[in-house]
C-alpha cells in the first residue's frame, strides 16, 4: 500500500466513525488553558532534563582526560585490555646468489689479434707495405712491348678514388703461419692508341685455406673472381699449368674482368691476374682491342717474382 492509498483508507475510516459529542465554549475554553499549562511544563522539563545528562557526561568524561577513572566502554562492551594484540614479524628476504658470466669464452679471446701491431688488417707501413708497392712495380716490369702501366684520373668519377691502387692486408693464422694478400690495380695503355684498359694482380700466400684441394679450372670455377662466366683452359707456361678463363663479360657493378688467369704454386701460394679492355667507372673511352692475350696474362701469373710470402 503506498501513502495516497494509506490516506484515502484512513480518510474512509475516519469518516464511518461517529462525530464527537459537542463541546460547550466553556469547557472548550477550560481544555485549551490546561493544554498550554502542560506545553510550558513539558518544555521546562525538557531543558532541566538536557542539563542533568550534560553534567552526567561531563562527570563521567573528564576522570579519563586527566587520567583518573576507568577507560571508556569500547565497541561491544569490551574494554581496552581485551583488545586483540598484533605484533608484526619480519621475515628475512630470500637469499640470491649471482653467478657472473664470463666476459670471454674459456681459454681466452678467439678475436684474431693483429700482427707487427697494427690495429685492422691493412698494412700502410713496414715491410708487408713495401712488398705491396714492390708487386705493383713488378706488374709494370713485366708487360710486353707496346704495353704499358699508366696511372690515369677519373674523368667524373671522383668519388672513386685513385686508378692506380695497392694493398698488402693480414688474412689469416694457419698454426703459427700468417697468410697474406696483396691486391694491386692500374690503367694500361696501348702505345699510339686512344683508350684505357684496367689490369689486377693478387697473391694470396702459402698456407691460405680456401681452396682446399683444388687446382686449375677447378680452383678457378669455385673462387673465379675477378671475372663472371667464360671458358677455362689450362695454358703451359714452362712446365706450369695456369687456368686461363676467356670470353667473361665485365660488369662495373660487380667489379669483374674480360679474361683472367689462376696458378697455383704447389705449397698454396695463389697468383691471379684479371684484364679489362674498359677500366669500369673512370670516365676513359674502352681499348679498341684487347692489350693482353690469354697467354701473356698465364706468363705473369706464373712469373716466379710474383710467389710471395
Amino acid at each position: 500500500m503506498n501513502e495516497h492509498e494509506l490516506k484515502s483508507a484512513l480518510q474512509d475510516v475516519m469518516v464511518a466513525s461517529s462525530p464527537p459529542p459537542p463541546m460547550s465554549p466553556e469547557a472548550a475554553l477550560e481544555h485549551g488553558r490546561r493544554a498550554q499549562r502542560r506545553r510550558k511544563t513539558t518544555v521546562g522539563g525538557g531543558f532541566a532534563g538536557l542539563a542533568v545528562v550534560a553534567i552526567a557526561v561531563g562527570a563521567a568524561v573528564v576522570p579519563n582526560l586527566t587520567g583518573g577513572g576507568a577507560d571508556l566502554p569500547v565497541a561491544a562492551g569490551q574494554s581496552s585490555e581485551s583488545r586483540p594484540s598484533v605484533t608484526p614479524t619480519a621475515s628475512a628476504p630470500p637469499s640470491v646468489t649471482v653467478t657472473a658470466t664470463p666476459s670471454s669464452p674459456p681459454g681466452g679471446s678467439t678475436e684474431t689479434p693483429w700482427p707487427n701491431g697494427q690495429t685492422d688488417r691493412t698494412a700502410t707501413s713496414g715491410p708487408r707495405a713495401d712488398k705491396g708497392a714492390k708487386v705493383l712495380n713488378d706488374l709494370a716490369s713485366s708487360l710486353p712491348p707496346g704495353v704499358k702501366a699508366e696511372d690515369r684520373t677519373r674523368i667524373g668519377f671522383s668519388d672513386y678514388g685513385p686508378m692506380t691502387t695497392r694493398q698488402a692486408q693480414f688474412a689469416e693464422y694457419v698454426g703459427d703461419l700468417q697468410v697474406w694478400e696483396y691486391w694491386v690495380r692500374t690503367p694500361v695503355v696501348i702505345t699510339g692508341e686512344a683508350g684505357v684498359g684496367e689490369l689486377m694482380l693478387q697473391v694470396e700466400t702459402k698456407g691460405n685455406t680456401r681452396l682446399g684441394d683444388l687446382d686449375g679450372c677447378q680452383a678457378a670455377a669455385a673462387f673465379p673472381y675477378p671475372i663472371s662466366g667464360g671458358t677455362c683452359a689450362l695454358v703451359d707456361v714452362a712446365g706450369k699449368q695456369v687456368a686461363v678463363v676467356t670470353g667473361a663479360t665485365a660488369d662495373g657493378g660487380a667489379n669483374t674482368m674480360d679474361t683472367a688467369a689462376f696458378y697455383r704454386y704447389p705449397d698454396g701460394t695463389r697468383v691471379i691476374v684479371g684484364y679489362a679492355s674498359e677500366f669500369q667507372e673512370s670516365g676513359h673511352p674502352a681499348l679498341s682491342r684487347p692489350a693482353l692475350t690469354g697467354a701473356q696474362l698465364a706468363a705473369i701469373a706464373a712469373d716466379p717474382k710474383f710467389h710471395l710470402d
